[in-house]
């Protein structure tokens, strides 16, 4: 995996292109999931251009594409650096609270959805 990244790390293009398709895949698919078994819709991109039945649209692919090459190739050496300056009980109890908080984000979203218009983006 490691030997993978730094390759990617030389090519921003073709990170760009994996980051921009890997999530706009997994947004297609947790959007077709949520809207199929709960008739939830958490975002609606419908007016967008280039959506696909709300799911996805441009936009959105392109940020994911942005904010993946910006990650990849910009951010994860420096951050990588910080995490391993840490002792191990700190990250652990790190990663134990992160886990927490995302199960608790996980359950409220599904209590509390965000419904209605405008729920992307104020219209």
């Amino acid at each position: 995996m490691y030997l993978l990244l730094s390759r990617l790390k030389r090519q921003p293009i073709k990170v760009f292109l994996y980051s921009l398709l890997i999530g706009t895949s997994l947004e297609l698919a947790i959007g077709g999931i949520l809207d199929y078994f709960w008739e939830l819709r958490y975002w609606d991109y419908t007016g967008y251009l280039l959506n696909f039945q709300g799911y996805i649209c441009l936009t959105s692919a392109l940020g994911f594409g942005i904010a993946g090459t910006l990650w990849i190739c910009l951010l994860s050496s420096s951050l990588k650096r910080l995490w391993f300056r840490l002792s191990p009980k700190i990250r652990y109890t790190s990663c134990i609270i992160l886990a927490f908080l995302f199960l608790f984000d996980c359950a409220v979203a599904l209590f509390f959805p965000n419904i209605g218009r405008g729920i992307t983006f104020p219209q």
